[in-house]
């Protein structure tokens, strides 16, 4: 059975599946209803096998237009049995609802069966995601910004400034199919609702942020938000002084990680990552696909090639 994950129980089973699957970003109930608040067309579903729980997936409009992000996820123990492939086509029927003709999704690039999974419903590579990892010591080294720029905590006086350059840099970002326009309101909205942010001053005003969040359920971690510096100020070490002040941040608060993702094509902000100490740790395909058949051609419970 395929249903919506909907009450408080639902949505615990929907955690337990996804972080059985994915160890290293387990979620809560508390962070899916956050995001159905800042996302109210997020859908989450839930596969069970009898009265197991055996796969999860959401459905999200993607920030690239005309695309739907699903991540259809199956527990070990039942995979190959066309678990992956129902949640896949259920996601596929809300996509249609919400006007959408493609689905995004991806998958850890050392999982094999996840791409045969994706090859066989006719998703394609279209960029990969890199994840990169920062661990903290006790005690980290504050920001030194380049001459004629200050940091500063993010305040209200700079927020028209912060969602004007969040804009440009939305414009910029390296994604095929590109990222809508409106993207740049909900990354601030995520700076705002994070743990801290930052952003760099030149005298004039702001030219450059970074904030960071939560990661997940994961305590002693932080995820890096976004991070954009203005045209005018790239290559002059203005991201290098914002990542470090969040490096510093963090290590003084008592966490022990910070966690960052960037995109092929944004090899400069890469750079920026490893030059503070970050280092690679997953990398994750990103595929998409026209939408396939609807799911009422599934049935549970039969052999299966091998799915995410």
């Amino acid at each position: 059975m395929i249903r919506e994950a909907t009450s408080d129980d639902d949505l615990g089973a929907w955690t337990r599946v996804r972080n059985e699957v994915e160890v290293e970003a387990p979620s809560t109930v508390a962070d899916l209803r956050r995001e159905i608040e800042r996302q109210p067309d997020r859908r989450y579903l839930l596969a069970e096998l009898g009265e197991e729980a055996a796969g999860c997936a959401f459905v999200v409009p993607s920030h690239t237009p005309g695309r739907a992000f699903v991540l259809p996820r199956v527990v070990p123990s039942a995979r190959r049995r066309g678990v992956g492939t129902a949640l896949l086509l259920r996601c596929a029927d809300i996509a249609r609802e919400l006007g959408l003709d493609t689905l995004r999704s991806h998958y850890d690039a050392g999982h094999p069966a996840a791409a045969a999974f994706a090859a066989r419903h006719g998703f394609v590579e279209v960029d990969r995601q890199v994840e990169l990892v920062r661990a903290l010591g006790v005690s980290e080294p504050a920001a030194q910004p380049p001459a004629g720029i200050a940091l500063a905590e993010l305040g209200e006086e700079h927020l028209e400034r912060v969602s004007a350059l969040a804009r440009e840099a939305v414009a910029d970002m390296p994604v095929v199919g590109g990222v809508a326009a409106s993207s740049a309101a909900e990354f601030v909205d995520e700076l705002l609702a994070g743990k801290v942010a930052f952003v760099a001053l030149d005298g004039r005003g702001v030219v450059g942020f970074a904030g960071l969040g939560p990661y997940g359920a994961v305590p002693d971690a932080l995820e890096c938000l976004f991070t954009a510096v203005d045209r005018s100020h790239r290559g002059r070490g203005v991201a290098q002084a914002l990542k470090q002040a969040c490096v510093a941040w963090a290590s003084g608060a008592g966490y022990r990680e910070l966690v960052t993702w960037t995109q092929t094509g944004n090899e400069a902000m890469q750079a920026v990552n490893l030059r503070a100490g970050f280092r690679v740790r997953h990398v994750a395909i990103t595929v998409e696909g026209r939408l396939p058949e609807a799911a009422a051609s599934v049935t549970l419970g039969r052999a299966m090639p091998a799915s995410v």
